[in-house]
């Protein structure tokens, strides 16, 4: 695996501290992997594969940084800079910092985004936007406003966790009826599950979701982007089906990072509704991540005012709103 690619220099080790943290230059994945696999719940935008995949496909550079106090690590932060004539002209930062505590103090949460604030004044590095990995409360909303941070008021990625801490049987519960009576019907239909990292299974997804697009006239994730992610992460990179008399009706990208994993695209067919192979390939695809050591699955975002969203929302996951966009110039 190459070492990250970087576009600006970042405060070194001996820089002095500002809100009371330092920061400093992460190159060594070996580090970067070690604390972002302290973190409880981490974002998958936050991975080092997701950064070398945003340079691999083109117009991307990425910095990592990592915020220190009195010589101890409190929070790492993966940034995405665009430059232009060697010149440094916006930055975007995607669900970070995050913080290396299960339940940070208010002032360790502060000093961060403080530290980060002064990173981006008077134009120097351009324009920085940023969506925290903050849950939206007003306690935060008025620290970053303190911080210098300017609000878009944009509404926040809201999303929900399955906890695969849990065995089959309490996840079960947890399912809305109506949603665990699909699955009952899908799994007396004969449906088949199969799960894959090989290269044949991913171009198969990745051929669905590019026709998909092309059908439905919508920009989703790019397909350069998905190839160049499982490129640089092929042992995290799982391509989930359900098949109906082996043929497959339905597939799905989970994507593994730490002890987490996350739905990232899907597809169904014209035969899925029917036989409710979303319900079935959801459902296996949580077991199957658990299998693979995760201890979380990330149902990969949704809007409760849209039909697939609810769909999500009744596997009844631990939900959670982030904060929205913020800017700093």
């Amino acid at each position: 695996m190459k070492e990250a690619v970087t576009c600006a220099n970042v405060q070194s080790a001996a820089a002095v501290p500002v809100g009371a943290c330092s920061i400093r230059e992460v190159r060594s994945r070996q580090e970067w992997d070690a604390l972002f696999n302290r973190i409880e719940a981490p974002a998958i935008v936050q991975s080092w594969a997701y950064g070398e995949a945003k340079v691999a496909s083109g117009g991307w550079c990425v910095e990592r940084m990592v915020f220190e106090r009195v010589g101890q690590p409190v929070a790492i932060c993966q940034v995405l800079v665009k430059r232009v004539l060697g010149l440094a002209v916006a930055a975007r930062i995607n669900r970070g910092p995050l913080l290396l505590a299960v339940s940070p103090a208010a002032e360790e949460v502060q000093a961060v985004y403080a530290a980060l604030r002064q990173r981006w004044r008077f134009g120097r590095r351009g324009v920085l936007v940023i969506a925290p990995g903050l849950a939206d409360s007003e306690n935060h909303r008025a620290w970053l406003s303190a911080a210098g941070f300017r609000s878009r008021r944009a509404a926040g990625w809201c999303s929900a966790v399955l906890d695969l801490r849990l065995d089959d049987e309490a996840l079960r519960r947890k399912l809305s009826s109506n949603w665990r009576n699909h699955l009952k019907v899908s799994e007396r239909g004969g449906l088949e599950f199969d799960v894959s990292t090989e290269q044949a299974a991913v171009d198969w997804i990745l051929a669905r979701h590019g026709e998909h697009m092309q059908e439905k006239g919508f920009s989703g994730t790019p397909v350069d982007f998905l190839r160049a992610l499982q490129c640089h992460a092929p042992e995290d990179f799982f391509v989930l089906r359900v098949l109906q008399g082996g043929h497959p009706v339905a597939g799905m990208i989970a994507f593994r990072f730490g002890r987490s994993a996350e739905y990232f695209i899907g597809w169904y067919g014209p035969e899925a509704r029917q036989a409710k192979a979303g319900n079935f390939l959801l459902w296996h695809a949580a077991r199957a991540m658990r299998s693979q050591g995760c201890e979380r699955f990330d149902l990969g975002g949704y809007s409760s005012s849209d039909g697939y969203g609810r769909f999500k929302q009744d596997m009844r996951g631990a939900e959670y709103r982030l904060i929205g966009e913020w800017l700093a110039f």
